[in-house]
């Protein structure tokens, strides 16, 4: 950098004074007074030393007349390129002492359809450079489809720059991915710094969607049944279930519906009606069947009546009970038969029984269930 500097010093001292009091106006002083004092002095390292000379010359410039001509407006861009360069390679040679730059871990969130605009937070020191910023998939994942790191200068000098998450996501999942900030492209292990961040991307907003309806159930009076329903759609998802399709069930609010100590008055439909704040989706309806849980008291035949070859009989019967009669034609290396022509009994009563036999003997049994 010294050298530099030697360098512009000399490029004046050789310049006509005579040429640069005609075009250097007090307006053009200025600007290049401000281009003076921006060269930082902790990026000229240990040369503070000659910034203060070339601003020693303040009171030498200042003499200068204010009429301008054309023809030297070449030899100004000289001058204030090389005193801008000056500043830049002491800012390059300062980088030996930068503070390291930092990628802190970083949770972003995006929606499917929606577009994204996600700065990356990268802390660095201002003596520091970051002249490239990539990202990379966690092995073995992807980067989010739909979106890709942007990037941008935040300032010149020192070149540094921005990374923002920009596009718009088109599959939800969860992304972990790796930043990486390097001085230049060939930049070693010490001058590059990395770090993660994670995109989640929820799925695109939509109304709800059944996938999974209700089944139909049977259950005995006094047992349990259960109703369950699986839906789709953006979160929350509201439930409420309807008991015969207009009458809703209080407190019956989640995806699943238990109903226990059912009583015959339960049967009938069941569906369930989910929403969000994109719609609402009725399921088809199923149904429960209930049936009666039968006692069945102890009961007595009586004596039955002999008519031609049967045996005549009231049996006692219980409304929704099943009823087996059996019979032994003969006991000698006989087996049991059953009627086939009992009838089932719909109200509580009885019921007239026929049983075949043979010569003047016969034998019965009568089971119920349950």
């Amino acid at each position: 950098m010294c050298g530099n500097v030697r360098t512009v010093l000399r490029f004046l001292e050789k310049i006509n004074a005579k040429v640069v009091k005609r075009f250097w106006s007090n307006s053009e002083w200025n600007s290049l007074q401000i281009d003076v004092h921006s060269l930082q002095m902790k990026k000229l390292g240990s040369y503070p030393l000659l910034l203060a000379t070339l601003l020693s010359l303040a009171p030498l410039w200042r003499s200068m007349t204010a009429s301008a001509v054309t023809s030297a407006a070449p030899a100004i861009a000289i001058i204030r390129s090389l005193l801008f360069f000056t500043g830049v390679v002491g800012s390059v040679d300062a980088l030996s002492a930068a503070s390291a730059v930092s990628i802190p871990k970083q949770t972003f969130n995006a929606k499917v359809g929606v577009k994204a605009d996600l700065p990356v937070v990268i802390q660095f020191d201002a003596s520091y450079t970051i002249s490239i910023i990539t990202w990379a998939p966690v092995s073995p994942g992807v980067v989010p489809p739909g979106l890709s790191l942007v990037t941008g200068y935040i300032s010149f000098d020192p070149v540094i720059l921005s990374a923002t998450i920009k596009g718009t996501p088109t599959v939800a999942g969860t992304y972990a991915l790796t930043i990486t900030a390097k001085e230049n492209a060939n930049a070693k292990a010490d001058r590059t710094v990395t770090g993660t961040i994670t995109v989640i991307v929820a799925p695109a907003d939509a109304p709800p969607k059944i996938t999974t309806p209700p089944t139909d159930q049977a259950v005995t009076e006094g047992g349990s049944a259960t109703f369950s329903v699986v839906a789709t759609g953006s979160a929350p998802l509201q439930y409420q279930w309807y008991f015969n399709t207009n009458h809703s069930i209080p407190n019956a609010t989640n995806a699943t519906l238990a109903l226990n100590s059912i009583p015959l008055t339960a049967a009938g439909t069941y569906s369930v009606l989910v929403t969000n704040k994109f719609g609402g989706l009725l399921s088809p309806a199923a149904h429960l069947t209930v049936t009666p849980n039968v006692v069945v008291p102890p009961f007595s035949l009586g004596s039955p009546l002999v008519v031609g070859n049967e045996l005549h009989f009231a049996l006692p019967v219980v409304a929704g009970a099943s009823y087996v009669v059996q019979y032994l034609p003969t006991l000698k290396g006989a087996v049991w038969q059953s009627l086939t022509n009992l009838p089932t009994p719909g109200v509580t009563g009885s019921v007239d029984v026929h049983v075949p036999m043979t010569g003047l003997q016969g034998w019965f049994r009568v089971t119920s269930t349950p």
